[in-house]
């Protein structure tokens, strides 16, 4: 694949790639963005892939890109204590690069903050409307789906998103 280097580099977790690869978006993203990840993304995956449920399909599904990913190796210099080994290699990549980090973990998110920038997976049904790769209406479909899919109810991705996306022309 080329490099393009006027599309934004950010660091996926796993939950923010399924989340992603549940809506068949993942195509798109890659358009706008480079997806950077560690092989431990891709052996979460894989062991979701495994699975013949929802999440498995979208494991599968954010696979079939995996050639298009940047796979970077990380040392865990900084450790947060209460936050997977896998989610520590991703904040300690998004701090060696002051690189966002996108995931759909609130924990984890909540545990980062104020120490890297965050987003949710969501962010990216709003950049795909603004960039004229995704209608509103397709969007908030989508945002429904996503929602049934990850049991989200009206938690505080599925609001922000939704109010994000409603506001937008």
């Amino acid at each position: 694949m080329e490099e393009n280097s006027e599309r934004s580099e950010y660091i996926f977790d796993t939950s923010a790639l399924i989340s992603l690869g549940a809506v068949k978006v993942i195509d798109n993203v890659l358009k706008l963005t480079k997806i950077i990840i560690t092989l431990s993304i891709i052996k979460e995956l894989e062991e979701f892939a495994k699975h013949g449920d929802k999440y498995g399909k979208a494991s599968e599904e954010v696979l079939k890109y995996r050639d298009k990913f940047i796979v970077k190796k990380v040392e865990i210099k900084e450790s947060i204590q209460y936050i997977e080994k896998t989610d520590n290699e991703l904040y300690n990549l998004a701090k060696k690069q002051s690189s966002t980090l996108i995931t759909d973990d609130i924990k984890f998110s909540h545990h980062v903050d104020g120490k890297i920038e965050t987003q949710f997976s969501t962010f990216f049904l709003t950049l795909l409307v603004s960039s004229k790769h995704l209608s509103k209406k397709k969007a908030l479909e989508l945002l429904e789906e996503l929602r049934n899919i990850r049991n989200w109810k009206n938690n505080i991705i599925y609001l922000i998103t939704k109010n994000q996306l409603e506001k937008l022309e």
